[in-house]
């Protein structure tokens, strides 16, 4: 409520809202602020009439109106006196048709000053009081409270007109709030801005007053933004504020401002601080392999494996697709990344703790998390009773390793031996050797039958390959067949010769028979003990047998081959399990060989 225009050297003043503008004339050195107790009751006032004009009291009389106010030629005055015109604290009308102020300029009380009063003698206004030299204090009744002036130039400017903003005294345009903060990326999305953490520019940022939205900006390179709360251009005033950001497509929101009361009063002040913090979801990219060569690295003959479950240590998990690949989008933090293993496999990448652990930030893509592996075989021994037809148990079998390439070592180690069901599994792929030892009252009439460790045994070399089981099986007898054989051959021996005679036969299924032979280089002389065996096909027959050597009980094996007449062709190879051999693989130097089966 404007109550008075004067005229200072020619220029005229006007004031805002209640402002009571007075003619002055005195030092501007200090000032004096004074509370005008009924403020908040009139600032609440709902009565539309009371806070859209301004009542002037000029010499002509009348009212100005706010919208007037703003206008020429009062709006010099309204903004350089550092009135906050966005937040007026409204006051209503008042009477002053009290007979005693009516018709009457206001003029300060000072030294000298007097006002004339109709019918009577100059003299101060009753409601004027002198504080001074400095400052005036100007009363009128309004409603139920009063109001409160300080002195400003030479003017005095009413409390009730709102945020005066005395640092801005210095007659520049009035101050403004401002809304600010900044955009940046989250980049350990703890809701936290962090050092190092990035601006975001380009992002869209709305502000809504009292739950409309009112006006829009856009970040700049740093992820500033800023609202001024302008109410000359934006439909504001007093009241609560939200600033909200337009989320783009693939981010998350981890820091977001709350609402924003902004009373009456706040002059210049800068609400900062309402940031937005922000995520992308971090990749983890990989693939599943199968290493068929253990050597921990994906070759390109090598392909990937479908359907394995990769895990994180959040819990996520994830199948890999038909290429073997897979892949997790994730909040950032730190991860564990493991896969499941299936059984009958084991890992060649990454080996170690067969895990990676990763600390991811907002957007970051890690590539190459591969896991490889290598499926592993078995071999499952058969050893087959050519007597009966069926598998023989019980039998002691023992596997080695010949060359397993590659970066692991088979689990448990080997080698192994068994002597229930003859199957080892959990194999690497590789060349491996077999060992069947033979016992009391099991023979064969394989090829391989050598002697380990003092021991007849049967011993093959097989190749274990990926997911397979290489089975193999191992032809004996414990039955003799029906037969005979005799003859003689000399065989020839390092550094000489060696003599045999020779008779064995099968009668009512028990085998019998003579051996003699003698070394004649090394005086070896072995006589027949006992005869266990006697197993025949077509031209060729197995003798198995006790001798003496030494005076010590050994076995032996005899492989005779009835090639026909004259005998040059025919075969003669005795091993003895002390690791004596003779005639391996060679034709008879002289004699005959005569089989006859029944």
């Amino acid at each position: 409520m404007l109550r008075e225009a004067r005229t200072f050297a020619g220029k005229p003043l006007f004031g805002a809202c209640l402002a009571l503008v007075v003619a002055a004339m005195l030092p501007s050195t200090a000032s004096a602020v004074y509370p005008w107790v009924d403020q908040g009751a009139m600032r609440n006032e709902s009565s539309s009439a009371l806070r859209d004009t301004f009542i002037v009291k000029t010499a002509q009389g009348g009212s100005l109106s706010r919208q007037l106010l703003r206008s020429q030629p009062y709006r010099g005055f309204y903004k350089s006196f550092g009135f906050d015109r966005n937040f007026f604290t409204w006051a209503p009308k008042t009477s002053v048709g009290d007979g005693y102020i009516s018709g009457r300029r206001w003029t300060a009380c000072g030294e000298g000053v007097q006002v004339p009063v109709s019918g009577g003698p100059s003299h101060c206004h009753p409601e004027f009081v002198k504080l001074g030299t400095e400052a005036k204090f100007i009363r009128e009744s309004v409603l139920a409270g009063s109001l409160s002036g300080f002195k400003w130039g030479e003017a005095f400017v009413s409390d009730i007109c709102g945020n005066w903003s005395p640092t801005n005294g210095s007659k520049k345009a009035s101050p403004i709030p401002e809304i600010k903060g900044v955009k940046y990326e989250d980049l350990n999305a703890d809701g936290d801005r962090d050092a190092g953490e990035p601006g975001l520019g380009g992002w869209t940022i709305r502000l809504f007053y009292n739950g409309s939205q009112v006006a829009t900006t856009t970040t700049k390179a740093s992820g500033a933004y800023s609202f001024a709360l302008d109410a000359e251009v934006l439909p504001i005033g007093q009241g609560s504020y939200t600033v909200k950001e337009v989320l783009k497509s693939g981010w998350h929101q981890s820091d977001s401002p709350g609402s924003i009361d902004v009373p009456y009063g706040v002059g210049d002040k800068v609400f900062g601080g309402r940031d937005f913090g922000n995520w992308e979801p971090a990749t983890v990219d990989g693939s599943k392999f199968d290493d068929s060569d253990v050597d921990g690295e994906w070759d390109a003959s090598e392909v990937g494996l479908a359907n394995w479950e990769i895990g994180l240590s959040s819990g996520d998990e994830a199948l890999t697709a038909a290429d073997g690949s897979y892949s997790f989008s994730v909040r950032p933090g730190t991860y564990t990344v493991g896969e499941t293993l299936e059984e009958g496999w084991r890992q060649t990448t990454p080996g170690g703790a067969g895990t990676y652990e990763y600390t991811l930030i907002s957007g970051q893509v890690v590539k190459g998390v591969d896991f490889g592996n290598v499926c592993l075989g078995a071999v499952e021994v058969d050893p087959i009773d050519d007597s009966t037809g069926e598998t023989l148990a019980g039998l002691e079998v023992r596997i080695e390793e010949v060359a397993v390439p590659g970066i692991l070592e088979n689990e448990p180690s080997l080698p192994r031996t068994t002597t229930g069901t003859p199957t080892f599994d959990e194999l690497l792929p590789g060349t491996y050797r077999v060992v069947a030892f033979l016992p009391e009252g099991v023979f064969t009439t394989d090829p391989d039958a050598v002697v380990v460790e003092e021991r007849f045994a049967i011993v093959k070399e097989v190749t274990v390959s990926e997911c397979e089981t290489t089975e193999l099986a191992l032809h004996l007898f414990t039955d003799s067949t029906p037969g005979k054989v005799t003859g003689g051959a000399r065989i020839a021996v390092p550094e000489g010769f060696a003599t045999s005679g020779f008779e064995f036969m099968t009668r009512k299924g028990s085998p019998r028979g003579t051996l003699q032979y003698i070394d004649h280089a090394t005086g070896l002389n072995l006589h027949t003990k006992t005869i266990e065996a006697i197993y025949i096909v077509d031209d060729t027959a197995w003798v198995w047998g006790k001798v003496e050597v030494g005076g010590v009980e050994r076995r032996f094996r005899l492989r005779l081959v009835d090639a026909g007449e004259p005998g040059f062709e025919d075969r003669y190879e005795l091993t003895v399990d002390n690791g004596y051999e003779a005639g391996q693989e060679e034709t008879i130097e002289a004699g005959n060989v005569q089989i006859h089966g029944i």
